[in-house]
């Protein structure tokens, strides 16, 4: 049993002991310059790190301001899209009126009162004519729907306008239809063939 109080006696640590220091010797500071070294490294590259997540969360924020701007300056663009045909259809209307009555019946000025008030009305939201009679030929904002040889005009111009094409807030929403000048064919021998 005194062996056992013996063994039991170097498990338990002393603990008035105090450990022996160790000598320090030159190679010590080396090392340490090392892990100094070494931690001002991996702080510089958390301080990195930590930069590039902070400009990025910028990007991001200012990334959902603009989404969210956008989404409410074009909140409307599906009803606009949908009431274009409308538009049209009074357009179609009041051709087929100057047509066939006098220009001061009635009737007629009441439907171009409506449609200009229609127009007014949407233009207040953003909505936009796309002027296209004349212009050059652009894709952005026209859609060739047909191709007329002409001298009169230059080529690539629009010479008639289909389909009138509306912007919104300068997004275009729907291009114009137009008919585009080309150049007319130069060579007779082809109609004689």
């Amino acid at each position: 049993m005194s062996q056992d109080k013996d063994k039991s006696k170097d498990d338990q640590p002393d603990a008035g002991r105090v450990p022996a220091q160790q000598p320090v010797e030159a190679a010590d500071s080396g090392s340490a310059e090392n892990a100094q070294a070494a931690m001002e490294r991996e702080r510089n590259d958390l301080l990195s790190r930590l930069q590039r997540l902070s400009a990025d969360y910028l990007n991001y924020q200012k990334r959902v301001q603009r989404d969210i701007d956008s989404a409410r300056e074009f909140a409307n663009e599906q009803l606009i899209k949908e009431l274009l045909p409308v538009l049209d259809d009074m357009e179609r209307a009041l051709e087929a009126g100057r047509a066939n009555h006098a220009a001061d019946d009635p009737v007629l000025a009441g439907m171009q009162l409506m449609h200009d008030k229609a127009l007014e009305t949407l233009g207040r939201y953003g909505l936009k004519v796309i002027e296209a009679k004349g212009k050059p030929f652009n894709p952005e904002v026209h859609q060739a729907i047909m191709m007329q040889p002409t001298a009169e005009q230059p080529p690539q111009t629009v010479l008639a306008e289909a389909l009138r094409g509306y912007e919104l807030r300068g997004r275009t929403i729907r291009p114009a239809g137009v008919v585009v000048a080309v150049a007319p064919n130069d060579a007779p021998a082809d109609e004689e063939k």
